[in-house]
Formats: structure tokens, C-alpha cells, sequence
């Protein structure tokens, strides 16, 4: 993987574990994940037959932060839906790239730059973290049972034992290490984390 990298010139980062927001996959798959237990929280044997149609659905919905669907956005037209194939009755040469309004992407753009500051002003009386290299924290741990191995999820300990900040890899991403013997076990999220005190 570092040599395929390597010769197409491709900076490789890895996401942090369990921190859905660091990924645009990530964000898929809990959209993906609601929409599975909305329509198959009763009968969870045929979910994997729908998926085409949730991915259509994801597809031609409307962002509310560039105010379009993200196949407009990348294809140019809006996908055809099967009830839209099957009672379309304008002419073919409407939904072709030539008849895209000259300046929608750069509509798209604006509308995500006014989304940008509306996201700026909501974070306005955010607190930035007070974590430093050597602060002990605890990390939250994903839980999941296993009925094979007897354990259960809701008798699971919800923090990791104390922990050292070895280094900050960015702002918000910080290495932890063992106290007692200083080697690096994880990565996280400095939300997934919580200072320790006595």
C-alpha cells in the first residue's frame, strides 16, 4: 500500500476509530444505518435487497447546505427515478448538460459558503479543549456484546483505564500511551476523551 502511494503520489491518512465524524464513509453509514432500522426494525431478513432503492434515495435528496442533490451536483442533471422514467413527458434535450443553468455550481458554492458561516456562528461559543502532552484522560470505549462470549454491552465498563497524552498528531487528534511503560497503544478524538482525577 506505501509503494502504490508512493508512485501515484498519494498522501494516505487514517481516520480515528470510532469517530464517525472523520470520515465522509462514516457519515454514509450511519445515514445508511437509520434508514435500515426506520424500515426494517421488524423484519430484518430482506434489508439487503433495498439497497439500490436507499441509494437512490440518498442520491436524489435535497443538501440542506448547497441546496441540491448530489447527482446534480456531479452528474449535471437530476437522476431519473423509475416513477420519473416511466411518466416523464417533456422532451429529452431539457435534461441534457447543455440546458444547465450557466452558474449552478457556482450557486452550489455560495450556498455552501453562507452554510459555512451559519456553522461558524453556531460554534461561536464553543470551548476549545484544555488537554496538553502528559495530561492522564480516560477514552471512551465502543461497547458491543457478544452472546458467545457472555458479555453484555450494559455491564461494560463505558471508560479505558487511565491513559497518558503522548503527542498531538493535529489539533483535535492525540496519541495515548501506557503510564507505565510510555508505548503508544491508540489514536482518538479529543471528544472521546475525559480527564482523569483521584
Amino acid at each position: 500500500m506505501k509503494d502504490l502511494c508512493f508512485r501515484w503520489g498519494i498522501n494516505h491518512y487514517t481516520t480515528i476509530p470510532y469517530y464517525l465524524q472523520a470520515s465522509l464513509a462514516g457519515r454514509v453509514n450511519r445515514n445508511l444505518k437509520a434508514a435500515l432500522k426506520i424500515f426494517h426494525h421488524e423484519s430484518q431478513v430482506s434489508w439487503d435487497e433495498y439497497l439500490s432503492s436507499l441509494s437512490l434515495a440518498f442520491n436524489t435528496a435535497v443538501h440542506v447546505s448547497h441546496k441540491s442533490t448530489p447527482d446534480k451536483l456531479f452528474l449535471g442533471r437530476e437522476l431519473k427515478c423509475p416513477l420519473a422514467v416511466r411518466w416523464d413527458l417533456t422532451p429529452a434535450s431539457n435534461g441534457a448538460m447543455g440546458q444547465m443553468p450557466p452558474k449552478f455550481w457556482e450557486i452550489a458554492y455560495e450556498n455552501l459558503i453562507r452554510a459555512k458561516k451559519v456553522a461558524q456562528r453556531y460554534n461561536l461559543n464553543r470551548r476549545p479543549h484544555q488537554n496538553q502532552v502528559g495530561d492522564t484522560v480516560l477514552y471512551r470505549i465502543n461497547l458491543v456484546s457478544s452472546y458467545a462470549l457472555n458479555i453484555s454491552a450494559k455491564l461494560l465498563l463505558k471508560c479505558s483505564r487511565p491513559m497518558i497524552i503522548a503527542k498531538f498528531m493535529r489539533p483535535n487528534v492525540v496519541l495515548l500511551a501506557n503510564p507505565e511503560t510510555g508505548v503508544i497503544t491508540r489514536r482518538a478524538h479529543v471528544s472521546q476523551l475525559k480527564a482523569f482525577r483521584n
